[in-house]
């Protein structure tokens, strides 16, 4: 799981959480407060609830940023644990290391092309 992932389940994490504290306040204020304070409480915990709302839309934001920042050095590491892996691999082995070779493309000279019919 990674960590937008983490991020996004803690914060549903807390809207659930927030939500069962919100019906189990208005059980209770509704056993023993007026109706004017219910409608008070549930004012507050409307206000809860945006506030839930708007900071997942941070955590997204920033989570989506952090993966955006981070992507490069997380290859540049892949690679380095790669190549470190194959060396450990080679060493144990008794076997030379190979580096991986690129694929290099086929490059086209540029220039006319014959015409097809010869004059």
């Amino acid at each position: 799981m990674n960590f937008q992932e983490q991020l996004i389940e803690a914060s549903s994490d807390l809207r659930t959480r927030a939500t069962a504290l919100t019906t189990a306040a208005l059980d209770v204020a509704r056993a023993g407060v007026s109706a004017r304070r219910v409608d008070e409480l549930k004012d507050s915990f409307a206000t809860l609830s945006n506030a839930g709302r708007e900071l997942n839309k941070v955590a997204r934001r920033h989570a989506t940023r952090f993966v955006k920042e981070n992507s490069a050095l997380a290859v540049a590491v892949s690679k380095d644990v790669s190549a470190l892996a194959r060396s450990t691999y080679a060493t144990l082995s008794g076997r030379k290391v190979v580096s991986k070779a690129r694929k290099t493309r086929a490059t086209r000279t540029t220039g006319k092309r014959a015409s097809p019919k010869a004059a």
